[in-house]
C-alpha cells in the first residue's frame, strides 16, 4: 500500500501535532505518524511561554489550553528542607508577572489530538511507527509499520522529523548531536496526593528539596492531586525499590498517596550539528535537548514548527524559491544553541543554594543549620536565592515571527 501526502510528520507529540495543525490551517495536506497508540500519560513539559500560546492562540485554541491549566497561581519559588519541613527560602515571583501558561504535556496533547485529526488536510496515524525513508530531489519515500504488522509506504514533498531525543529519522540521517551528555540521570515520579495543606501560603509550581537522603524537585501540575517528583538516579543496586520510600521522605509529612509512574531520563545540553538533510527535517527534540531548567525546550520546540511550517507554505504554494527553507536552520539553530546554554547554566546555578547553607551530612543537621543561621549567613542564602530569578523569567532566545519579515 502507498499513501500520498505533502509533508509527513514522524512523530505525533506537541510539536508533531502543532506542525500538523499549522499545515492544516494554510491547507496543506499531511499525515502524522507516531508509535504510541495514546496520548502521552505522564506530565513531562508543562510550562508554556507567551510565543507559544501565540501560536495557540492563531490556531484557534488558546482558551482551551488556559482552561486546562490546573495551576493558575505562580506566587513563589520555594527551598525547604523537606516539603512539609523547615523553608531555606523562597523566591517571590509575583511582581514579576510571570507569564506562563502552566499546563502539563498530558493535558496538552489531547487538545492537540482533537484539533488537528479534526482538520480535512490531515491524518492522524497512531500505533504506527516509522522504520525506513528513500529521498531523491523530487520527494520522500518513507516505510512505516502498523501495530499489527502491516507495513505501509508513504510518498510525500517533505518529511518533519519530531520523532523525540532520542529520534530514530536522525540517527539514520547520521546527523550527530553536537555538545555534552548525560550530564546526570534522574527518576520521574509522577503520584497523585493533595499537597494543599503543605503548601499554604506558598503557592507555586516548584519546591527544591534539600534533604541529603531525598533531594529532589516537586513539580505541582495539580495541588490537589497531580504532583511529580524528579530525584537523582544514584546508580544503587535495585533502586527503583527504594523510591517510594525517598518519595515520603522528601515530603517529611504523613500524607495519602499513590504512585502513578516511576520511569527514568538522563539530562543533555546538545543541538543537531544542522537540521536538514535534503527534504528531512528536525524539528523539536530530535533537533536539540536541553535540561529543563527554564522550561525552554517545549517552547524551542513549538518555535521551530511555526518557523518552518511558514517557510514550507511559501514553497508548497510557489510564493517563494525552495532556498528560503534555508533560513529555518539559519535562524533556529542558534536559538536552540542559545536556549541550551541558558538552561545548563540554570541547572548549574541551583548548586549555590547548598554552597550557601554549607555541607549537612542528614535531614536533622540540614534543619538544625536552617534554624541557626546568622544574619549574614541568612543574607547570603537569600541572595543565591535572588540569583536564580532568571531561571523562571527568562524566555530564552527565539527565531523572528515569519509572518513579520518582508517577502
Amino acid at each position: 500500500m502507498t499513501l500520498r501526502t505533502r509533508v509527513l510528520i514522524v512523530g505525533g507529540g506537541p510539536v508533531g501535532l502543532t506542525a500538523s495543525a499549522l499545515l492544516s490551517q494554510q491547507g496543506i495536506e499531511n499525515v502524522v505518524v507516531e508509535r504510541r497508540r495514546n496520548t502521552i500519560r505522564a506530565p513531562a513539559a508543562h510550562v508554556l511561554r507567551p510565543r507559544t500560546l501565540e501560536v495557540f492562540d492563531r490556531l484557534g485554541i488558546g482558551d482551551e489550553v488556559r482552561a486546562a491549566a490546573p495551576l493558575s497561581d505562580l506566587d513563589f519559588i520555594t527551598w525547604c528542607a523537606t516539603l512539609g519541613g523547615t523553608e531555606a527560602g523562597r523566591l517571590d515571583t509575583r511582581s514579576d508577572r510571570l507569564d506562563w501558561t502552566h499546563c502539563p504535556q498530558n493535558l496538552l496533547e489531547p487538545i492537540l489530538q482533537r484539533h488537528s485529526e479534526s482538520q480535512t488536510p490531515a491524518r492522524i496515524l497512531r500505533g504506527v511507527d516509522w522504520t525506513d525513508l528513500e529521498q531523491d530531489g523530487d520527494g520522500v519515500c518513507a516505510t512505516v509499520q502498523h501495530d499489527d504488522g502491516r507495513e505501509e509506504r508513504i510518498e510525500a514533498s517533505w518529511l518533519l522529523a519530531a520523532d523525540g531525543a532520542g529520534s530514530p529519522v536522525r540517527r539514520q540521517l547520521d546527523i550527530a548531536m553536537l555538545g555534552p551528555g548525560p550530564q546526570i540521570r534522574m527518576w520521574m515520579v509522577h503520584f497523585e496526593a493533595d499537597l494543599r495543606p503543605l503548601m499554604e501560603g506558598r503557592s507555586g509550581p516548584l519546591f527544591w528539596v534539600l534533604n541529603p537522603q531525598a533531594p529532589g524537585t516537586f513539580i505541582v501540575h495539580d495541588p490537589a492531586r497531580s504532583i511529580v517528583f524528579m530525584t537523582p538516579h544514584f546508580g544503587v543496586e535495585n533502586e527503583e525499590e527504594t523510591i517510594s520510600a525517598r518519595l515520603a521522605a522528601a515530603i517529611g509529612a504523613d500524607i495519602e498517596l499513590c504512585i502513578v509512574s516511576i520511569d527514568q531520563w538522563a539530562m543533555h545540553v546538545q543541538v543537531a550539528e544542522r537540521y536538514r538533510e535534503g527534504r528531512v527535517f528536525l524539528i523539536g527534540d530530535a533537533a536539540h535537548r536541553f535540561p529543563p531548567s527554564g522550561g525552554l525546550g517545549l517552547n524551542t520546540g513549538i518555535a521551530d514548527a511555526d518557523f518552518l511550517v511558514h517557510q514550507l507554505t511559501r514553497v508548497e504554494n510557489d510564493a517563494a524559491d525552495p532556498v528560503c527553507l534555508d533560513a529555518y536552520e539559519r535562524e533556529c539553530r542558534p536559538c536552540a544553541e542559545t536556549n541550551a546554554h541558558e538552561s545548563f547554566e540554570n541547572a548549574k546555578r541551583l548548586a549555590e543554594i547548598s554552597t550557601a547553607i554549607g555541607p549537612c551530612p542528614d535531614l536533622v543537621t540540614l534543619e538544625t543549620r536552617l534554624n541557626s543561621l546568622s544574619t549574614e549567613e541568612r543574607k547570603q542564602l537569600d541572595q543565591a536565592i535572588e540569583r536564580q530569578r532568571s531561571h523562571f523569567a527568562s524566555h530564552g532566545r527565539l527565531p523572528p515571527d515569519p509572518r513579520a519579515r518582508p517577502g
